[in-house]
């Protein structure tokens, strides 16, 4: 072939080669023309190989002055994952240099395990954001904790950007966190352990001291009866020695402290135990205090001390035990004696209101300081002595005095104006208001020729008042509560034979006010009839569980009601 032949065959392929050119020139214009703009900073060049960014001198300034003052990793990133634009302290943060962070993928920095966590965030950030904790890969394969905040950037080609924030102190701080915690579990745990053992030390040793006082009481009240049984027995003999008659007041006098110590360490543990009981009963107080009188006057005379005794001329009602509560004015005595100097005054007073009654045993003694009234009533606590007073004692008397009186609900308080200045004990018992005719029942009520009390308790007047009147003609004293409360405490002190009980009480219910008098000593034995108006079967169950003796329907039947008291009062009559 000629030359001019191959110019012929070369023609067709010039312009296709002069297009192409022109195309790329007019690429390049165009973006040269974007750089000029300002609308380029940077330049991904692909070629043999890894992709190459190129970042324009000037174009990031103004990003990359405030980024770089973060103290989080801060990073453009594509859709893929590449990373177009990063601060160094996610270069630092990664352990790479800047320049081969850049360029590469995100991806690949996190590791396989968590690639579907980074995947589903950047899924999520997709038109908005996402924010979740990750792990990236540093350049020594070492795991860096992260929090990544993911931001869709708006661009027409898919962009991000990412925060990434090192949550290693965080989690260095949690850990420790966790540790300290930890520790301090097991200490409180181990200390926790300790104060039960302790614990279970002490009750046991409490324990221990129980039954030790228990059993010394009861020991040591063996030899007491003989010692006064042959101090009796001397004194017969003598025919009134006046020589032997002193030395044996001696023994009885000292016997007897002795017995009186024993019946309060006995007292005391039986307290501790929670095994003490009451007996209570309607009592004077009077009665009882010119008893506690008569035994405490043995001390208070070998003492030199003047007692004056100061009571009420009517009769002072209180419900309670009578030997415990002679027992509570003999250990005030006995105290006051012991803490007053020879010679002393010692006066005892009772008086009464509408609220309780306070009985007062003051003296003109040693006295007590401030810091010690907070605490004289504590088991063992005594107050400082003379040398020369041997009354002596355990320091349990007023412990005894406060049980006793909370047992019987009331208070004690103690009172003194300072160390030789006398100190004043106070009892205050609940007062019974109880009216002479049924201070006269009270005393006749085991007659059964007496006068029988019938107690109705009833809401509606009406109805309370007519059946009052009806038990009344047929000779019973009888008394009416409207409230379940007030029949109960009217109950214990006007004692009936027989109580009339309407069930459907507001508040306190029939029911429950049977069960409180069947909880009672002065009622336990009473005859209880209900009275209800409605007699479902359930009510009947009730009242039996109550101990309701018999259950009667309103209206009542006056023959089904006679027939029943005549019945119980027979039955009474017999038992007598």
């Amino acid at each position: 072939m000629t030359k001019k032949d191959d110019e012929v065959t070369a023609k067709p392929e010039a312009p296709i080669v002069a297009h192409d050119l022109l195309l790329r020139v007019e690429e390049a214009e165009a973006t040269l023309a974007a750089i000029r703009a300002g609308e380029v900073d940077a330049l991904v060049v692909s070629a043999d190989g890894a992709p190459r960014v190129f970042v324009l001198r000037g174009a990031d300034h103004a990003h990359r002055t405030l980024l770089e003052t973060l103290n989080e990793g801060a990073m453009t990133i594509s859709g893929d994952g590449t990373i177009l634009f990063a601060n160094r302290q996610l270069a630092e943060m990664l352990g790479r240099p800047l320049g081969k962070v850049l360029g590469a993928s995100l991806r690949e920095c996190v590791g396989p395990a968590e690639a579907g966590t980074f995947d589903a965030l950047l899924a999520a950030a997709k038109g908005g954001s996402a924010k979740g904790e990750i792990s990236l890969q540093q350049a020594s394969a070492a795991p860096l904790p992260v929090m990544l905040s993911i931001r869709d950037a708006g661009e027409e080609d898919p962009t991000f950007t990412v925060v990434a924030t090192d949550l290693t102190p965080l989690k260095a701080a949690e850990a420790a966190l966790r540790q300290a915690n930890d520790e301090l579990e097991a200490r409180v745990a181990a200390r926790t352990a300790e104060l039960v053992k302790a614990n279970e030390a002490l009750r046991e040793a409490d324990r221990r001291k129980d039954e030790f006082l228990s059993m010394l009481g009861h020991e040591l009240r063996n030899p007491l009866a003989p010692i006064l049984t042959a101090a009796e027995m001397i004194r017969v003999a003598t025919h009134g020695d006046a020589r032997v008659e002193r030395f044996r007041s001696v023994i009885e006098r000292q016997a007897r402290n002795l017995s009186r110590l024993v019946d309060d360490l006995l007292d005391v543990s039986r307290i501790t135990r929670g095994t003490i009981t009451l007996q209570t009963k309607l009592v004077d107080l009077g009665t009882i205090v010119r008893s506690a009188v008569d035994a405490a006057r043995p001390l208070v005379d070998a003492s030199g001390h003047t007692l004056r005794v100061s009571l009420p001329a009517a009769p002072v009602l209180v419900q309670g035990d009578p030997t415990r509560l002679e027992q509570v004015i003999v250990n005030l005595l006995n105290n006051a004696a012991k803490y007053t100097e020879r010679g002393g005054e010692i006066a005892l007073s009772v008086v009464q209101d509408k609220a309780c009654v306070t009985a007062t045993v003051k003296d003109n003694g040693i006295g007590m300081p401030a810091e010690l009234l907070p605490r004289v009533f504590d088991l063992f606590v005594q107050g400082e002595r003379a040398l020369d007073r041997s009354q002596g004692g355990l320091g349990i008397g007023l412990t005894l005095v406060k049980s006793l009186i909370a047992m019987h609900g009331g208070t004690v308080e103690a009172r003194s104006e300072g160390v030789g200045k006398g100190s004043e004990i106070v009892v205050r018992l609940p007062h019974v208001l109880c009216d002479a005719p049924s201070a006269k029942a009270q005393a006749a009520e085991e007659d059964p020729g007496s006068v029988q009390r019938a107690l109705v308790v009833e809401d509606n007047a009406d109805a309370a008042d007519m059946l009052s009147e009806l038990l009344g003609l047929w000779g019973y004293d009888v008394r009416a509560a409207q409230s379940g409360e007030e029949g109960v405490s009217l109950a214990a002190t006007f004692r009936p034979h027989v109580v009339l009980l309407d069930i459907g009480l507001p508040g306190m219910d029939g029911f429950e006010v049977a069960r409180r008098l069947r909880a009672t000593r002065p009622t336990s034995q009473a005859l209880l009839i209900g009275v209800s108006g409605y007699g479902q079967e359930a009510d009947r169950r009730k009242a039996e569980e109550a101990g309701i003796d018999h259950q009667l329907m309103k209206p009542l039947d006056p023959q089904v009601l006679q027939g029943l008291l005549e019945r119980s009062k027979g039955r009474r009559a017999r038992r007598s």
